[in-house]
């Protein structure tokens, strides 16, 4: 059996809420660690606001870096747009990181979890199409010219509606969609600053890498110098069991992190990591430079 890649498993289940939030539909994360005898659970958290998970998170990954352990973080939100998006907006650049670059430059985020995702998305509809797409959803007092509660057209090849990689996960929702059951449009456009800061934070840098991004479709090469690998995760992608008094975003977060370890122990998170095998070489180059992937799409059995 080969030996794992990663010895520490963090799964982190984001939220959008505008006040702070415990309990269901809020943020959990849970941390796992491979240790002589197995995989044992170091940390199950719900942290009230972004702010206070971002720092919790942060001083997690930097004392497992500390202690040489390789860990594999993930995180439920898109980490990128559908093909094009970049270019639309007017971000110039690496398709990827331009995308990180620019919506942390964009995005204010409180302390007190009051944010501006509704303005960013509006601004982003005005650049993008003058008119209220590709994002959509909101309170019916945020609507604005650029910005409608409700889908408003079609998308096309020019802006999809979905990633490559949610063609393997029809119950996946789009990126564009920010309000409302199931939504996760708003995670991702307050999430993404958080793995900017994280990637970027001077103590993590030199150990981080983001997943398909830096790494390409596969585990990291070995010749890099790393502990900490960002990656994306969907916990609906496996079915998720609750006893009575349970809160289901802690119980998918566990879930995650103890399948990925398994998997991991198997020998097949390798393969999760490499992506389905009959992607083409330009889907390949599209993913990596600009979409993104998510783990165990089109590989998860």
């Amino acid at each position: 059996m080969p030996k794992p890649i990663f010895d520490c498993y963090l799964i982190v289940d984001w939220s959008a809420n505008a006040t702070p939030k415990r309990g269901a539909d809020s943020i959990w994360y849970c941390l796992l660690e491979r240790t002589g005898s197995g995989t044992r659970r170091r940390l199950l958290a719900n942290p009230a606001t972004r702010w206070r998970a971002r720092d919790e998170i942060s001083a997690i990954l930097k004392s497992l870096a500390v202690k040489d352990r390789r860990v594999l973080a993930g995180f439920d939100f898109p980490n990128g747009y559908p093909a094009g998006f970049a270019k639309s907006a007017g971000f110039a650049g690496l398709p990827w990181r331009a995308v990180w670059d620019e919506l942390d430059a964009m995005i204010r985020d409180g302390d007190d979890n009051g944010n501006n995702r509704f303005e960013v998305a509006a601004d982003l509809n005005r650049r993008i199409s003058g008119g209220p797409f590709p994002f959509w959803g909101c309170p019916a007092h945020r609507q604005t010219p650029t910005l409608s509660m409700r889908k408003t057209r079609a998308y096309d090849d020019k802006t999809p509606e979905r990633r490559l990689c949610e063609a393997w996960l029809p119950r996946s929702q789009p990126c564009w969609k920010l309000y409302t059951t199931g939504s996760v449009g708003s995670q991702a456009l307050m999430g993404i600053p958080v793995l900017k800061a994280l990637r970027d934070d001077p103590a993590l840098a030199p150990a981080t890498l983001v997943w398909p991004f830096e790494t390409g479709f596969g585990p990291p090469a070995p010749t890099l110098p790393w502990h900490i690998v960002l990656a994306e995760v969907y916990p609906s992608i496996l079915p998720i069991k609750t006893k009575a008094g349970e809160i289901k975003d802690a119980v998918q977060v566990e879930t995650i992190a103890r399948h990925l370890a398994k998997r991991d122990a198997n020998g097949e998170l390798a393969r999760d990591l490499a992506g389905p095998a009959d992607l083409s070489a330009e889907s390949r180059r599209l993913v990596e430079r600009e979409e993104g992937w998510i783990l165990g799409a089109g590989t998860f059995s």
